[in-house]
């Protein structure tokens, strides 16, 4: 049964298990604090307990809708959270991401420019750790050989299909947008959608924001990082370091984007996606032999093996 949606300029979507605490310490409090007031948050809860839609409670002041999910996963949660949303634009954030006071007047006010399809306040990452010593050394330079991931000035994805993250997210056009702040136009979904596909080695999957708005991109959408406001994240992606299927995921999802938009337009792209193959499987034996760590390893395996099977 479809269910009515509220009148609103933004619909505020956080799909989310488990984290009663983000909700309540950091997504919801910041989204009460907005200066912009014509929204809506839509909870789309995929929680094993009651916790979440209890926190919701505690914020009569938000227009706050909960809805228990009837399946799990980052893709098919957002997929489905859509078709209920009653704003004209729709803004993703995860349950551990802060906007600031202005971050929903930014975004409001910059998709008056009808050139703009997608958008967010800049994005910063809180409780972070790096790797250190000789494995951060040796990585950097497999990063910068094998064409990975890497540090940089724009938001990009290179023809491996592995993305550039800036040092620090400035006033820019981009090609891709963080799942934790992601703001499109809703008429976006009409066409587009979140690929569940990308759900095969893990529910909450590696990329899907990434893929969806790279599609956004290539199709000839404009993305852009807006000047004013700004958006902590609180993720912490060293906590997967010991889930094989994680890496499993990173390898297989990046696949998916490289076969389904880089490579059907550009057939020299299969060079550097072989090489990030093998700069990958050099990771995972470097921290496998520093740190004594398989499941990187494991998951690179696990990951290229699905990738030959599927191609096979």
């Amino acid at each position: 049964m479809k269910i009515p949606a509220e009148e609103c300029k933004i619909s505020v979507i956080i799909a989310t298990r488990n984290r009663a605490e983000a909700l309540e310490k950091i997504s919801l409090p910041a989204l009460a604090k907005q200066t912009f007031k014509d929204f809506e948050v839509i909870v789309w809860d995929a929680s094993d307990n009651a916790d979440s839609s209890e926190v919701v409670k505690r914020f009569p002041e938000l227009n706050i809708r909960y809805f228990k999910a009837p399946r799990v996963g980052s893709c098919s949660q957002r997929n489905d959270a859509v078709k209920v949303a009653g704003g004209d634009i729709i803004y993703f954030i995860d349950d551990d991401s802060e906007p600031s006071p202005e971050a929903l007047k930014a975004i409001f006010e910059a998709m008056q420019d009808e050139t703009i399809s997608a958008c967010s306040p800049p994005i910063a990452y809180s409780q972070q750790s790096e790797p250190s010593g000789i494995i951060k050394f040796l990585s950097r330079l497999i990063n910068k050989v094998f064409f990975l991931t890497e540090l940089g000035k724009r938001r990009v994805i290179k023809k491996s299909a592995r993305i550039v993250i800036p040092k620090t997210d400035t006033p820019q056009p981009a090609e891709w947008l963080h799942g934790g702040s992601m703001a499109c136009r809703s008429e976006v979904f009409d066409k587009f959608y979140f690929d569940e596909e990308l759900e095969y080695f893990m529910k909450y999957a590696v990329a899907e924001d990434i893929m969806f708005t790279y599609s956004l991109y290539k199709s000839g959408k404009k993305i852009e990082i807006l000047e004013i406001g700004n958006v902590i994240h609180y993720g912490n992606p060293m906590s997967k370091e010991e889930d094989s299927n994680f890496h499993a995921a990173t390898i297989y999802n990046f696949y998916l984007i490289w076969r389904k938009l880089i490579f059907p337009y550009d057939k020299s792209a299969i060079f550097p996606f072989g090489l990030s193959l093998l700069g990958s499987l050099l990771k995972g034996l470097i921290v496998y032999f520093y740190k004594r760590q398989p499941h990187r390893l494991k998951g690179y395996i696990v990951g290229i093996k699905k990738i030959f099977r599927q191609r096979g």
